[in-house]
């Protein structure tokens, strides 16, 4: 997307990410230079602190080798770096964009956060913060940018911009579907506390309880005891409470979906896109959401990807009745149309703000 707005990019990251990001883009984008930055692991607490201070310092190093002339941006916010990041865009004059991901939700969730990246937050919403000149935050959507108003202070509100979540577009889909007359749904994505979906994933099994060719799947990282899970007949990918699902893991469970299922409470995407919802999308699998105010703007736009429901009951009815013959959803163009607006969004942004 960088790639089609400036005549030249360079990505500041570590060797791995660049092969991985190689391996999707290929030689899509001529005009990218990739410069390194080292990383470190963590596995524990010690191990976060340094991997976070050690971050700051390799932001602050990005501001530093960067020109007046150039535009910095930050697609992940280090909250540890922000006091450094927003003095030097101060004193250097830089012209610097910000996005924020998930960290928006400690706005107005009582999560437990580490003073530092609590007092970054602080600033956000204290009227006595002037962001520099040359910062602004970037959102992932516009109903996000709405939202955000209520939490932000009217300083920072005014430099906020946002576009929708980028997609890559995988062009050849893995369908491996099992045609034994169940239909499978699944919830894609970490399955933890924080996300507070588990009550209503068990409240909609046992409401199919009596439906035997209904099968609910969680695919991701589950961060709970999988017997809660068994005992209510949700399968979860083998060994996925103790680790991570690789990408290929990832994909070859959701390859065997029928329908991709949300039922995260109405505000857990008041401040946050959802990555796994582009996953469902670039799977090519159908929709099965409750009403949120990021669902809801990006189903203005598509309407054909899925459905959405008030309420788990609404939703279950759905699922008694489904018809899954009924689909026939033109997923090129709708890929293809929501990678040209989120690149078109981001330019009229950009050059809002004079950062063409």
């Amino acid at each position: 997307m960088f790639s089609e707005i400036y005549d030249e990019v360079i990505y500041y990251t570590s060797r791995s990410v660049k092969k991985n990001t190689f391996r999707i883009i290929q030689n899509k984008t001529i005009n990218v230079r990739y410069k390194f930055l080292p990383i470190i692991h963590w596995d524990d607490k010690g191990g976060y602190f340094l991997s976070s201070f050690f971050s700051m310092l390799t932001s602050c190093y990005v501001i530093f080798k960067s020109s007046k002339k150039d535009i910095i941006f930050f697609n992940y916010t280090v909250l540890w770096a922000f006091p450094a990041i927003n003095i030097l865009t101060k004193i250097l004059n830089r012209k610097i964009i910000l996005m924020f991901h998930g960290e928006l939700e400690y706005l107005y969730k009582p999560f437990p956060l580490n003073s530092v990246s609590k007092k970054a937050l602080e600033k956000l919403k204290s009227e006595k913060f002037t962001p520099p000149k040359g910062m602004y935050f970037c959102v992932l959507g516009e109903s996000i940018k709405r939202n955000i108003a209520t939490y932000v202070s009217t300083k920072v509100n005014k430099k906020i911009i946002s576009f929708e979540h980028s997609l890559i577009n995988t062009e050849q889909i893995k369908l491996n579907k099992v045609n034994d007359g169940i239909i499978r749904i699944g919830c894609i994505g970490e399955l933890r506390k924080e996300k507070g979906i588990l009550e209503n994933i068990l409240k909609i099994s046992n409401l199919l309880k009596l439906k035997q060719n209904i099968k609910l799947l969680c695919i991701g990282r589950v961060y709970y005891d999988k017997n809660i899970l068994n005992q209510e007949g949700i399968e979860i990918v083998s060994d996925s409470d103790t680790r991570s699902l690789t990408r290929t893991e990832m994909d070859n469970a959701i390859s065997k979906l029928d329908y991709i299922l949300f039922v995260n409470p109405e505000d857990s995407y008041k401040l946050r896109a959802s990555g796994a919802l582009y996953d469902a999308i670039d799977n090519e699998k159908p929709i099965l959401s409750l009403k949120n105010d990021y669902f809801n703007e990006i189903f203005t736009q598509n309407k054909d990807i899925g459905h959405l429901f008030e309420n788990e009951k609404e939703l279950v009815k759905f699922i008694n009745n489904i018809d899954y013959s009924n689909l026939n959803v033109d997923y090129k163009m709708i890929k293809q149309n929501l990678i040209t607006k989120s690149r078109l969004k981001f330019k009229k942004e950009l050059e809002k703000i004079d950062f063409i």
